[in-house]
């Protein structure tokens, strides 16, 4: 759920992958708290045919649905499965490309699609005969159960949110932000997102978290810490029902990047996670379960080249405590570069090699 320009967005264009499902208790507190059992296990994804399957960055599973029903993309198109057989997303005249973004409860399936005739915000459900266009938008990053859509405009830096068909709000933002992104939204009707801030004094510029609190009509807040400067900015990647959201900072010029949380009521600054030692606690968080407050994410690879230094690992969160390594597929006879996995979540299509990301479980 986050298309842009940092490692972590780079790491929802999964490849090659296959999905990870996990066995996930709902959690009946308010509170995040750790998972007590998380078994996970591959499950291989049929593909759509066509000259870009199974190509870098054609296949990906996004999100994860009730009944066995995931989304993504295959052969570079918007796509569905139920079970593992995959579904092609009916497009309408003039769009040849695409992704479902998100899933809910409910079935309700969002994304964007894009062709000669520009780029476009869509929702659909399985049997329609056409996919629904949302007004001014150019993609739709996320919907909650209620049916509340949460995306935007990028070439007009919008944020928006959809009710079915209608656009009901623009979220709005305080002066210095551009090239605003919407990432998620919660059950709750809380948004996150991240913009490029510059204070209108520092010398330079750079991306700050932020949050539109369910239930509020004012500009989004900046999640904490805020440090403009040439080598540190911020990325939340998705949010949970209890207000959790979960991302990145990235550092030395975007090429490492670290683990990090944020909680409501977000006057705190973002905590660290300690990251795998075999990747030298480098990494990011992609996705967080509704619920359950496990998440998921990739610890990358650090300074040096395989198989000197390991390659990008999913991994898993439980929601305190230490990251996990989560299992890798293995290797056949026609390995792919890099290819990935995703904990009900981001991941894709039968694969021949080695997964190395990561998306959240979704839990009731």
């Amino acid at each position: 759920m986050r298309p842009g320009s940092s490692r972590a967005m780079a790491a929802t264009a999964l490849t090659l992958g296959a999905l990870l499902t996990t066995a996930l208790p709902a959690a009946a507190a308010e509170d995040p708290g750790p998972a007590s059992r998380c078994t996970p296990a591959v499950h291989v994804l049929d593909r759509l045919p066509g000259a870009g399957a199974g190509s870098w960055g054609s296949e990906s599973v996004n999100d994860f649905g009730a009944g066995g029903l995931s989304v993504g993309q295959s052969a570079g198109l918007p796509a569905y499965w139920t079970g593992s057989t995959v579904h092609r997303v009916p497009l309408p005249s003039g769009y040849d490309r695409g992704s479902v973004a998100a899933v809910n409860h409910r079935g309700l399936m969002v994304g964007s699609i894009q062709g000669p005739v520009g780029a476009a915000a869509f929702s659909y459900r399985v049997g329609a005969s056409a996919v629904r266009i949302l007004p001014g938008g150019t993609y739709a990053a996320d919907v909650n159960d209620r049916g509340t859509v949460a995306g935007g405009n990028d070439s007009s830096d919008a944020a928006y949110l959809w009710t079915g068909a209608t656009l009901t709000r623009t979220l709005t933002v305080t002066p210095g932000h551009t090239r605003v992104r919407v990432r998620g939204i919660n059950s709750r009707g809380t948004v996150i997102g991240y913009s490029w801030y510059w204070d209108g004094v520092s010398e330079v510029s750079g991306s700050v978290g932020l949050v539109w609190p369910g239930g509020t009509t004012g500009p989004g807040r900046q999640l904490k810490p805020v440090e403009i400067n040439t080598d540190t900015d911020w990325y939340p990647s998705a949010i949970d029902n209890h207000g959790r959201v979960v991302g990145e900072r990235t550092y030395d010029h975007q090429d490492l990047a670290a683990e990090t949380y944020w909680d409501a009521p977000y006057t705190k600054d973002g905590v660290q996670i300690p990251g795998l030692p075999a990747h030298e606690g480098k990494g990011w968080l992609n996705d967080i379960s509704p619920s359950s407050g496990v998440a998921v994410g990739t610890a990358m690879f650090p300074y040096g080249i395989p198989p000197i230094t390991p390659i990008d690992q999913a991994q898993i969160w439980p929601g305190s405590g230490p990251l996990r390594a989560l299992p890798s597929l293995a290797p056949t006879a026609r390995p792919a570069p890099r290819p990935s996995t995703t904990v009900p979540g981001r991941g894709a299509g039968p694969t021949t090699a080695t997964p190395t990301t990561a998306q959240a479980p979704r839990t009731p």
